[in-house]
């Protein structure tokens, strides 16, 4: 066992690493959305855009009512329209909708992103929801759409969902709750690059208020990339218990295992970062899987206490790992001779939150929704690395090298390991906050929020003994309007502030100060008989946002201002049951103010992207044959904010499937992703982590629904 091993062997031994005391302290701390009828009144109340086909919506786990209804950004991707649209990770939901940008995806293990050219960390990954609780802060493996129902992109101020405030806006995803009807499902998927899958979905009630779920995903793959297969495992039971319309609690249970190597990508030769084969693999295939684990609990009810005010919460707590060793790419040292860094990565993380609001509906002067949250978490999260940077050889050194263009394994030996970051950090927050929609007239409504956090966060450096503390109490607010100009057409503004903490040290040692922001939008949106439209201008600034640092890439470094400004467009089309067609476009202007960086340009971020995703469905003898199809535009990007200048080349990534019912019950599909066998570099994180798209990809797949 490694020196790595059996520290983390030694974790839960260790003072303050069991999280029962944070238990205690966060189940008084419960904190919520707010709570509106689930079926038969949404019709009637929301107004945020729902692509697809919206058959149940749990309060307890999807946006409040002022995201709902003053968001005319926002978007709900339904699962119809995911299982249409091919997702198979977040990227490929996010592509639907305007104003997102994939980034460096910690090889291979994260689902990271920006929204209006703000992500959380050019590493960790951007912050996003489950059911409304944070699921990925310190470390998470990429969800699996298996147990995905909708995905909500919550857009701007507006989507201060959960008590949250953030001026670029959030992601939740909700996870599919037990039904009081028996269905059951399953999928078998087979693929390019030996890739198998198995999808299995069943639920129904064990008594009259009791219901069950469970599903399960298994998938195995040699992956595009030269010895980075990958195999991942999900399983996600749960159980709803309904005694009357005016209570309920759901128990949500998620095992995530996610093995692959860890895959930094290859590296740009003279300025080029498609110059080696999206296939080259620059690691050593003798080190291994590197292995995620993430399991998930969490409890979430509602309560209606009479007329119209109801009380809704949850609870959540969440343990996770990531450990394994990898060869990570430094330095190119004379066109074709690549120096690479050993790692050992040992990261665990665990992590309680609770949340708990209560909300309702007044009449004076108009009507007021208004609503009182509480919500608290306990954050745990370990650092372990060690690792052995390359040398030169004529100076004695090992510089643990491959060559790029013919790449030998298993020959080069890193020198011994040693101890670089051994770094524990302990986050506890609690907010207050109350939100008031009010509708003065039938046209026009008004939402004001105002939120106070009261934090502390310990960053202690185990190696030196130095630790480092923050506390603070900020305050924030939100405001927001609409006006319907006719039934069809209506205006829209939002204004908001943030403060977010951030996690971690830069090259220093020095904790990272929180990321503030404020920000704006405002809108105009139509809406007619099969017809959505919305365009959005915004302009948000941010400081303290953590990139890639441009002395030294292996850390991050905070940037002193970033401002993003832009315009959105996305529209809508349904056709009665034959058409439908999801079109979006966004010209981002995200740029750096700090002389610090090379460029100003935003790391990922493009100043243009789009895409047009379309849905034919023909009648047929057994049910509906549904014809897909479409094209993703990304255009050009800043790959890294030192002097190398590295610019990511735009292109198009076109796709298509074609879904046959071969009798009531079983279902045929073929799906190509890249059709055009496009090359592009999907995202990078500096000149010699670039991640490349995948080369066409096909899969089959047979489906059967009772």
């Amino acid at each position: 066992m490694s020196d790595l091993s059996c520290r983390l062997s030694q974790r839960h031994t260790a003072p303050n690493a069991r999280p029962i005391a944070s238990i205690a302290l966060a189940a008084g701390c419960l904190f919520g959305t707010p709570v509106w009828a689930q079926e038969v009144e949404e019709a009637e109340t929301a107004e945020i855009v729902v692509l697809g086909t919206r058959k149940y919506r749990d309060a307890t786990l999807s946006s409040d009512l002022a995201t709902e209804r003053m968001s005319q950004s926002s978007r709900s991707l339904e699962a119809d329209l995911l299982r249409a649209a091919g997702t198979y990770r977040l990227s490929d939901a996010l592509e639907l909708v305007s104003g997102s940008s994939q980034q460096n995806n910690r090889g291979g293990f994260a689902d990271n992103f920006a929204i209006r050219g703000f992500l959380s960390t050019a590493d960790g990954g951007g912050e996003y929801y489950v059911d409304g609780f944070i699921a990925n802060r310190g470390s998470a493996p990429a969800r699996d759409p298996a147990t995905i129902e909708r995905i909500e992109i919550l857009k701007g101020p507006a989507g201060a969902v959960f008590g949250d405030i953030d001026p670029a806006g959030r992601v939740n995803m909700v996870t599919k709750t037990p039904r009081f009807s028996t269905a059951a499902s399953a999928r078998l998927d087979y693929g390019s690059f030996d890739t198998r899958r198995l999808e299995l979905d069943a639920t129904g009630p064990l008594t009259t208020s009791l219901a069950a779920r469970i599903v399960v995903a298994l998938e195995d793959s040699d992956g595009f990339r030269d010895h980075v297969g990958l195999k991942r495992q999900t399983v996600a039971p749960s159980l709803t218990f309904r005694p009357s319309d005016a209570f309920q609690l759901t128990y949500i249970a998620q095992l995530i295992r996610y093995d692959s190597p860890f895959d930094r990508g290859v590296v740009a030769v003279g300025g080029d970062p498609l110059a080696l084969p999206a296939s080259r693999f620059l690691g050593e295939p003798s080190n291994g899987d590197t292995r995620a684990r993430d399991t998930r609990h969490q409890l979430t009810g509602e309560a209606k206490l009479g007329g119209d005010w109801a009380i809704v919460g949850g609870l959540a707590y969440r343990s996770g790992s990531l450990r394994g060793f990898s060869a990570d790419q430094t330095r190119l040292v004379d066109g074709r001779t690549l120096w690479r860094q050993r790692r050992e990565r040992g990261y665990e993380v665990e992590d309680l939150a609770a949340r708990l609001e209560l909300r309702g509906k007044v009449n004076a002067l108009g009507t007021h929704h208004p609503a009182f949250g509480i919500k608290g978490y306990s954050l745990d999260y370990l650092e372990l690395l060690r690792r052995r940077n390359p040398s030169d050889p004529a100076q004695g050194g090992n510089s643990y090298a491959i060559d790029i263009y013919d790449p030998v394994y298993g020959v080069a030996e890193a020198a011994a390991l040693l101890p670089n970051l051994d770094q524990r950090e302990l986050r506890r927050g609690l907010t207050f906050y109350a939100q008031d929609l009010w509708d003065l007239t039938d046209r026009f409504s008004l939402v004001g929020g105002v939120r106070l956090d009261v934090y502390s966060q310990e960053l202690r450096k185990n190696l030196t003994g130095a630790a480092s503390r923050a506390a603070d109490e900020p305050v924030t607010f939100r405001l927001g309007a609409k006006y319907r100009v006719s039934d069809a057409i209506s205006i829209h503004a939002n204004w908001g502030e943030s403060n977010l903490l951030n996690s971690g040290s830069g090259s220093d040692g020095a904790a990272f100060a929180p990321e503030k922001g404020h920000g704006y939008e405002v809108g105009l949106s139509g809406r007619w008989a099969g017809l959505d439209v919305g365009m959005t201008w915004f302009d948000i600034r941010k400081s303290n946002v953590l990139t890639t640092d441009p002395d030294d890439a292996n850390f991050l470094a905070p940037v002193g201002s970033l401002r993003s400004s832009g315009i959105e467009f996305d529209a809508s089309l349904n056709l009665g049951r034959r058409w439908q067609a999801v079109v979006n476009y966004a010209w981002t202007r995200a740029r750096y103010d700090d002389e610090n960086f090379a460029t100003p340009l935003a790391l990922n971020v493009p100043d243009h992207s789009g895409s047009v995703f379309l849905v034919h469905r023909i009648e047929g003898p057994n049910g509906d044959w549904q014809i897909s199809g479409g094209a993703n535009y990304v255009g050009r990007r800043s790959g890294a904010t030192d002097t190398s200048g590295l610019i990511l080349p735009d292109y198009i990534k076109v796709k298509v499937a074609v879904e046959a019912p071969l009798s009531r019950i079983l279902t045929a599909r073929i799906e190509a992703d890249n059709l055009l066998n496009q090359r592009y570099a999907a995202s990078s994180y500096n000149s010699y982590w670039i991640y490349p798209g995948a080369p066409r990809t096909i899969r089959a797949s047979l489906s059967v629904r009772l």
